[in-house]
């Protein structure tokens, strides 16, 4: 099948009905009415906050979400004159709204600043809200991380043509099908704006892959030569500069492995066209490397799904540190998270268990007073001393923690020498269990979050069989 033919297999499959299209821009702005009317007094034509405006956002507003995807983000733009506290308050008509209104559940939730996080059920499905306050800024004067997003939409919309729309909605389901699709922390993938923009510059999805495939590291992506000297601030395995904020870096939320994975993904698709791109396929696992396996399983409160990741992240790299400084040797591994209140790491190790005893090098000894102190400070638990060929004292040791899983045991609710981040630690502390081996494989069995990540470990993905 060639490629024209398998694009429009595709957004056949993932383009939503114009008359979805119509009934969903109608219920975003009926809320949006909403809005504006909830930021008036009773019986008063006085605004209680300073709105300039109140604007739909992301990839509805722009004409790029996929079917059964769609997110309404509505952005309430304050005057540029108004303040922080203005920004948080200015909430309180999206939550009068929502309260107002039958079959809605919101959440307060926290990035930079707050925000709402509604749900409700449109045409049989739910459809997720978000309300956002932001500053009606020029750019350059960014007063919040949020104040660019509705210059994002209006850039798309100025330059887009309806082609390139349905370009980006095939682009973004090859990402999504192939799990590099989201700049959140947990992902750390391709962001919805950046594949926008790799359209906008490369004008298809066939030329974006062929860029790809083609990529090197001395690559970058801008959209105005005058922008250029601001690559230079960047250093990042994909260097992508925001056009309306030329000075950021959008590549800096995708993590390197998702890169190097979508340049093989470009040039193999090229290579050998297929719809099996497109459709999402489980992870063959390979059993036999289960006895090499530890998961390190625990409970914790609920956050936010980037708070939550942005600690998991940061423990399990500590921990992965950990591990490989006490000479285990962690050839893959993994995070999991049902991203409410249960957590993993998953590691494959080379071994298990390692020899008992441990190599201790210390100093040349024609450091007369370095030797000394050496041999004083490792009387007690060596085994041997010895000069080695290279005029180095040696000391052989008793490794007190042979078994990986008696060293992790140990570790926790020992001066957090796993390094776990504040915000889960005594949840870790209290509640963390390990397995190991097979155990894991029986574990993660009624846990389809926790089962899907052996794959990350144990497994092969379909693109490299």
């Amino acid at each position: 099948m060639d490629i024209n033919s398998i694009k429009k297999l595709v957004l056949k499959k993932h383009k939503p009905e114009p008359s979805y299209t119509k009934q969903l821009s109608k219920f975003a702005n009926n809320l949006i009415d909403k809005l504006w009317c909830n930021n008036y007094q009773d019986q008063q034509k006085s605004p209680i906050f300073p709105i300039s405006d109140i604007v739909l956002g992301g990839s509805v507003a722009k004409g790029t979400w996929l079917k059964d995807t769609a997110d309404i983000d509505i952005f309430i733009k304050l005057d540029a004159d108004s303040n922080r506290t203005d920004l948080e308050h200015s909430l309180e008509i999206g939550k009068n709204t929502l309260n107002s209104l039958k079959g809605y559940s919101w959440s307060l939730r926290y990035s930079e600043h707050p925000y709402i996080e509604a749900e409700t059920k449109f045409l049989g499905k739910i459809i997720k809200i978000n309300i956002v306050s932001c500053f009606d800024v020029n750019p350059k004067d960014w007063k919040s991380a949020a104040d660019r997003s509705p210059h994002h939409t209006d850039y798309i919309l100025d330059k887009f043509t309806p082609k390139m729309k349905d370009e980006v909605r095939i682009l973004k389901q090859f990402l999504i099908s192939n799990k590099i699709y989201g700049a959140e922390i947990k992902i750390q993938g391709f962001s919805g704006y950046v594949c926008e923009l790799l359209i906008l510059k490369y004008k298809n999805f066939n030329n974006v892959l062929k860029h790809m495939g083609d990529f090197s590291p001395e690559t970058s992506i801008y959209f105005d030569e005058s922008h250029s000297k601001f690559t230079k601030l960047h250093d990042s395995p994909l260097i992508m500069l925001d056009p309306v904020d030329p000075k950021r870096n959008l590549g800096t939320a995708i993590s390197s492995q998702n890169l190097n994975k979508f340049i093989y993904l470009s040039t193999k698709f090229l290579n050998n066209p297929s719809n099996k791109f497109f459709i999402s396929s489980k992870t063959k696992f390979n059993e036999s490397l289960s006895d090499n396996l530890i998961l390190v399983y625990f409970k914790h409160d609920k956050k936010t799904i980037d708070t939550l990741w942005g600690q998991l992240r940061r423990s399990f790299n500590h921990t992965s540190n950990y591990l490989s400084k006490n000479n285990f040797n962690v050839i893959r591994s993994t995070i999991s998270s049902n991203d409410i209140d249960q957590s993993a790491f998953i590691f494959l190790l080379e071994n298990l268990s390692i020899s008992n005893t441990r190599l201790h090098i210390g100093p040349s000894s024609h450091m007369k007073n370095e030797s000394i102190a050496f041999i004083q400070k490792n009387k007690r638990q060596s085994l041997s001393f010895w000069i080695n060929s290279d005029g180095k004292l040696n000391s052989l040791q008793p490794r007190q923690y042979p078994r990986i899983k008696d060293l992790i045991t140990s570790s926790i609710n020992s001066n957090n020498v796993l390094g776990i981040a504040p915000g889960i630690k005594d949840s870790f502390d209290k509640t963390s269990k390990i397995y190991t081996g097979r155990s894991v494989i029986s574990f993660s069995t009624n846990k389809s979050w926790l089962y899907d990540s052996l794959g990350d470990v144990i497994g092969t993905e379909s693109y490299l069989s």
